[in-house]
Order: C-alpha cells, then structure tokens, then sequence
C-alpha cells in the first residue's frame, strides 16, 4: 500500500519547482543533475508520487540546497510560521555569482582554491545562516544579524566561513580549533597556512594581535533577506550579504597598532595601503558600502 503523502512533501517539491525555474533549469536538466528521469521529477513536481529519501536528496543538492535545509523551509512554510512566498524570494537570491569573481589566479596561487569552491563556500555560509535565522524566526525571536553584538556577528560569520571553505575544499583544508591560528589548516601541497578574517562593511579587518601570514578576508553588509541593501547605519537590515573578499600576504610590518580603550581588546588593524594592495578575488557590486562614481567603484576597477 502507497504511503499516504505528506502536506510538507508538496511544500517541498513546490519550492523545488521555483528553485528550477528560478535558476532557469527545465525539467531535463535539472533531471540530469539529480541522476534521475524527467518523468520522475515531472511526477513528484506535479504530486503525482511519493519521493524516497535518495531521490529528494538528489534533487535538492542538484538546486545547491541540502535537503535537510528545503525540509525545514518546507514544515515551517506548512506550519504557518514562514510564507512560502518569502522563503522561495529569500532562496532565490542567494544563488552563487560567478560574475562576482576576480583574478582567480591570485586567488588559487595564494590559497589553491578555485572560483568554484569559492563561489560554494559563500553559498554554503548563506544557506547555514538562512537555516539559522529560520529556526529563529518560527521561535519568535529576530534573525541573528538583529540578535547579537556586531563585533559577535563577525566572529559567528567568520566560523561559518571557515568552515564553509573547508567543506568545500575538496580535502584542501580542514577547519583549526578555535581561537587557533591559523584558522584553515592546509592538507595538499597547493594549500597554505590560511588565516580568515571577516569585517563589517568599510571596516579593515583586524584581531587581537599582528600575525603575518597568508590571508583571505571577508567584507560583508547587512540588509534584507530579499537581497535589498541600502548604506547607512540607519538602514541596517538583518540578513549578511558578502560583498568583498581578498586575498595576500600580510607581514608583521604590514598592521596599525592600537591600544584604543573599548576595542575589546582587538588592537591589530591591517594597514590601509597593504589591505587596498591585496588582490581582490570576489567584489558584488549590488552590496558595495561605498559610493558608486558611473556604476564602479574606483578601488576595484
């Protein structure tokens, strides 16, 4: 006897079905991707069958989702706590961007990744905060870039990073423990010692203290979780969008010092003119904290 079908497995295949169109995918495409027929994803798209585990696992990471993320998308778009709507526009757009990427060979000479393990490491780092900020949500409270500290929310966001790269290294590099340096221990002869460093907007990374080293800095701002962001403090949103990385070697010479009371404790600030040298490996323009001058921004041509 068939199963009885679940309400949270329609949820489900009718997000797929955005996600596809979403990403401009036809049924065969997306079908290959999986391993599976169109037919079949024609079927469970229609709720005209009862998906196994494998095959909505397939599908899901296919759409560069994991199914454990869809899932709950899904109960909560079925419980009431989350409009389908909103769920499918906030998936939407976090969709990679390879346009995004620049001077790959810096990139790959400094730390042997590619744009694509990039481009997967970013993505991963949405979808876990997006898991995140859903879980929050349906229990009442604010997504977590409107619930804790921001000196805390880049320290979060650079974990989540760091091991978003790691998982998508492809074996390259395995995550240091905390509060370890450097943070991505390298594991292949392409790789290197990697130190991460995550800062808000405009702001230069920093740490606690100077370490030379090879380097790969995040830049991120905060808007909504439809992609909208606009500059100013007062316009603020909750949801991180990545809009600069950069990668280099950074010497012990190459820090402003600072014993500024109140920086909790974080007196090792890289040196503008070192920082603007680094190559950059990652620039979206939609979420620039800086004024634009004809549609670029001088620093990044």
């Amino acid at each position: 006897m068939d199963e009885p079908r679940r309400s949270t497995v329609d949820v489900l295949f009718r997000l797929v079905k955005q996600l596809r169109e979403a990403k401009g995918l036809s049924l065969e495409a997306l079908a290959d991707r999986a391993g599976i027929h169109r037919t079949t994803l024609g079927l469970l798209e229609r709720g005209e069958r009862q998906p196994t585990l494998s095959i909505a696992a397939n599908i899901s990471e296919a759409l560069d989702f994991q199914l454990s993320e869809l899932l709950l998308k899904a109960e909560l778009i079925e419980s009431g706590k989350l409009n389908e709507h909103d769920a499918f526009l906030a998936m939407a757009v976090r969709a990679e961007k390879p346009q995004c990427l620049r001077n790959l060979d810096a990139l790959e000479l400094y730390t042997g990744l590619t744009g694509s393990m990039l481009l997967q490491a970013i993505h991963n780092t949405y979808n876990t905060l997006d898991t995140i900020d859903a879980e929050l949500v349906a229990s009442g409270l604010v997504p977590i870039g409107g619930l804790v500290e921001l000196a805390n929310l880049s320290s979060m966001v650079g974990n989540i990073v760091g091991g978003s790269i790691a998982e998508s290294s492809e074996g390259m590099y395995i995550r240091n423990r905390p509060h370890h340096y450097p943070d991505l221990l390298p594991q292949r002869h392409n790789a290197r010692n990697l130190e991460l460093k995550m800062a808000l907007e405009t702001n230069r990374p920093k740490g606690h203290l100077p370490k030379p080293g090879t380097y790969i800095t995040f830049r991120y701002v905060l808007g909504d979780q439809h992609g909208v962001f606009n500059r100013g403090k007062s316009a603020r949103g909750n949801t991180v969008w990545i809009w600069e990385v950069k990668v280099g070697e950074v010497g012990i010479d190459d820090f402003d010092l600072s014993n500024t009371p109140g920086d909790s404790g974080k007196t090792a600030v890289i040196k503008t003119s070192v920082f603007n040298a680094m190559p950059l490996v990652y620039f979206d323009p939609a979420y620039c904290p800086h004024p634009m001058r004809a549609g670029t921004y001088p620093a990044f041509n």
